[in-house]
């Protein structure tokens, strides 16, 4: 298997995931099949034809994949149905203070008196409140709610349902009526099995680690389970690039694996009735293969430990039949058997990391002669060099993060986490289940080595240089990058591997196009049943709430509304203005203040509160909040702020919860100045807001609805919708069209533009409008509009 062949395979599958829609299987298939009848005399063929023939095999075996998982479709008019499922818990349930999450594998789906044909084969659950400990591979028969698999849209946020669906989760939702759930038993399949095996470690390891701050650390290096790092660990981890180590990855395994063939063939040729049998490096390689195949099982045989696993077998392999074979040959076998288990797994972080760190390092050391003695210490920091800046175009386009320090916090934390409290961890985890006080005293050790490395962690996260937050500027920025680190990691006689640096040099430029003076720009992010809005000028940035958070840790501050302003090189806030105090306009704002510098925030209540009349001038747009006005009385909805925004391109008037009360006092005020362009639906579209005085005296073009998917409230409500297009209203709603952008563009002749991201960036896998739905959830998918600037500020 060459390299080349094996690129062209994963270009194949990347290339179905950039498509909006599925191709019928009928056109692609029988393609494939020819390709390969080629590809089976390759040698007699050119190599492009090789490189084509693997390229449409990768296309088409991920063609067959998703269209199998696609048919599961959930539909959404049955979303707020009771389902009756029956299945087997799959996986290790996450269980949390108020809340265990988990994976269903369904047997069967009743809908009322109707048995579902062909129903999700798979669905993650929430179980909330009173909840059984659930157990791998319990069987049983619960109720639930379920909606298809959605998640929010936004540029530089998480793809949730790009996630779910390299996982084959089709649908996700909760148990309903817990009491009267059933468990029907055991089932006995060999992952239900590791998966037992590999809960109950976690629970000995925290319960002989209770009380330290690394049973968290120390289950993720044995078990893959990352769930229970506290917080702050997290943080420092992620500062100073050092988080890869509590992923259990090839350096883990190889350490292991490594370990044991040493010490298997030390002892195996000291025994001669042995070594007749077979040869030391033959059972060394097998005892070897069959440690890191165990390591493997119980990390979950995560992408990392699969690729590793695999490369492992590849090299051992070799090794107990006495046969050799290239680096580069075992990292493309290792690449294609990963693509054959899941082709899906491209979705996965882990997987470009795992795979790009290994391709780095043996790219980094081609030609170099193995060290003396005395050059080991060279060669190590030849590798800390190759992975650190290999993986930094890749750290930016993926998490929007690089840690400077890096190198030096690498330096020493990976002899010492992997040569010594990875080998602890592991032995004292198994330890556990023979001799628990011996198994919990090497834990206790393992837990004080890391203690001892965690203040120097601690003192290079605190360093100023030590970590930076960066969005790419653009697409193309990650290849010429990727480039330009392959010329400097080149070998000695490439000539002026200086110019890599250049190239590498784009990924430090600030992200986003930013508006010319006199345009401006509105973005609606999707955060759910919550509000979170932007308004950018040429020099200036203003937020409007920061979006919801919820007990289970998710805060759209920090994952959305952030990554959001660092896609567009946003470095500092000027105002960030909290309108309402309800959790899903002001969760996410402690957060986001502590991603970006907040220069002033204005809340609806306190001394610091938005009140009619206040006004200012950024870059020829004028902003004024038209309410409440000082000493205004009412429910807290009916006190919300309201800012109007309004610049030569157009205007728009930006509207909290107000309800029917508030919005006749604003009305009253004067329909002259609450004329707008653009107006967001007060309170998501509730039937409480949004009356027919309101809108007839804004008298909007567009607007802009921030809803939930499939929200339990039913927002917006179909009388409202009504409203709206009665008058001619163009709609868009977050939960159908993910995050919208706006722009009011001075020039006359430009008009104003609207883009639906979901629209924009559609991919097949993702939830569309056009998909059945109910009729109080229902929003036409417009893709983007043009709307002439007939400003009406007057």
């Amino acid at each position: 298997m060459s390299l080349t062949g094996a690129l062209a395979f994963l270009l194949g599958i990347l290339a179905l995931g950039a498509l909006p829609t599925l191709p019928s299987m009928f056109v692609w298939l029988p393609v494939a099949l020819l390709l390969a009848v080629f590809w089976r005399v390759r040698r007699r063929c050119p190599s492009a034809l090789a490189f084509a023939c693997w390229f449409v095999l990768g296309f088409a075996w991920a063609l067959t994949r998703a269209d199998a998982l696609l048919d599961q479709r959930w539909s959404a008019d049955d979303m707020h149905r009771d389902v009756v499922l029956t299945g087997v818990v799959r996986g290790v349930p996450e269980r949390q203070d108020h809340s265990t999450r988990f994976e269903f594998a369904v047997e069967a789906a009743r809908l009322g008196d109707r048995l579902l044909t062909q129903p999700p084969a798979r669905v993650r659950l929430g179980w909330y409140g009173r909840r059984p400990d659930l157990r791998p591979g319990e069987r049983w028969r619960l109720t639930a709610r379920l909606k298809p698999a959605h998640g929010h849209l936004n540029p530089g946020g998480f793809d949730y349902e790009g996630w779910l669906f390299s996982r084959g989760i089709r649908a996700t939702g909760y148990v309903r009526e817990g009491g009267k759930a059933r468990r029907l038993g055991q089932a006995s399949d060999p992952v239900s099995l590791v998966d037992r095996w590999r809960q109950t470690l976690d629970r000995r390891l925290h319960a002989a680690l209770e009380g330290t701050p690394n049973a968290g650390v120390i289950s993720a290096l044995v078990l893959g389970m990352r769930s229970g790092i506290p917080e702050d660990r997290w943080r420092v981890l992620l500062e100073t690039g050092t988080n890869h180590l509590i992923a259990i990855s090839g350096l883990h395994i190889g350490l292991i694996a490594g370990l044991v063939f040493a010490l298997v063939r030390r002892f195996w040729a000291f025994v001669p009735a042995l070594a007749l049998r077979l040869s030391a490096p033959q059972a060394a390689a097998g005892m070897a293969l069959v440690a890191a195949a165990l390591y493997a099982l119980m990390a979950g045989l995560s992408i990392p430990t699969q690729r590793a696993l695999v490369m492992l077998a590849v090299a051992l392999g070799g090794i107990m039949l006495k046969r050799h074979l290239r680096p580069s040959h075992a990292l493309a076998l290792a690449l294609v058997g990963v693509l054959l288990l899941d082709p899906f797994a491209v979705h996965n972080a882990g997987f470009w990391l795992s795979f790009s760190a290994v391709a780095f390092i043996l790219y980094a050391l081609i030609g170099r002669e193995r060290p003396r003695r005395g050059g080991t210490w060279t060669h190590w920091l030849r590798v800390q060099w190759a992975l650190t800046l290999g993986l930094l175009p890749l750290s930016i386009a993926l998490f929007q993060r690089a840690a400077p320090v890096a190198p030096l916090a690498n330096l020493i934390a990976v002899p010492w986490v992997g040569l010594l409290v990875v080998p602890l961890s592991l032995s004292g985890t198994l330890l556990l289940s023979v001799w628990p006080a011996g198994g919990a005293a090497v834990l206790r050790l393992a837990s004080g080595l890391l203690n001892a490395l965690w203040p120097l962690l601690d003192w290079l996260a605190e360093l100023p240089w030590a970590h930076l937050r960066l969005g790419l500027s653009d697409i193309w920025v990650l290849p010429v990058a990727l480039a330009g680190v392959l010329i400097v990691l080149a070998p000695r006689a490439w000539p002026a591997r200086w110019v890599g640096l250049i190239l590498v040099a784009p990924v430090f430029v600030p992200a986003g196009d930013t508006p010319r003076p006199g345009d401006w720009r509105l973005t609606l992010l999707d955060v759910g049943q919550g509000l979170a809005a932007t308004v950018q000028t040429a020099r200036h940035v203003l937020v409007f709430d920061a979006g919801p958070r919820y007990r289970s840790g998710f805060d759209a501050g920090e994952a959305i509304v952030a990554p959001y302003l660092r896609t567009q090189g946003v470095t500092h806030i000027d105002r960030l203005i909290v309108s309402h105090p309800d959790m899903d306009h002001r969760g996410g704002a402690a957060s986001l203040a502590a991603a970006l510098p907040v220069h002033m925030r204005i809340d609806a209540v306190g001394p610091n509160a938005c009140r009619a009349g206040q006004s200012w001038h950024w870059d020829g747009i004028d902003f004024m909040f038209l309410y409440p006005a000082p000493g205004e009385t009412g429910s807290r909805n009916n006190r919300s702020c309201v800012l109007k925004v309004s610049g030569p391109g157009g205007s728009a008037l930006l509207i909290a919860d107000i309800e029917r009360g508030g919005e006749r006092r604003l009305v009253n005020r004067g329909r002259r100045i609450l004329a707008s362009d653009l107006m967001l639906v007060p309170h998501h579209g509730s039937l409480t807001s949004s009356s027919s005085g309101l809108i007839d005296a804004v008298g909007p073009r567009i607007a802009l609805i921030s809803s939930g998917f499939g929200n339990r409230f039913g927002f917006p409500r179909a009388a409202v919708l009504q409203r709206y297009r009665a008058r001619g209203v163009a709609v868009y709603d977050t939960a159908s069209a993910g995050a919208i952008r706006v722009d009011f563009i001075a020039d006359a002749q430009a008009g104003i533009e609207v883009k639906a991201y979901r629209h924009s960036h559609r991919r097949f896998w993702q939830y569309s409008a056009a998909e059945p739905a109910g009729a109080q959830n229902r929003i036409e998918p417009i893709g983007f509009g043009m709307f002439n600037n007939a400003n009406n500020n007057d």
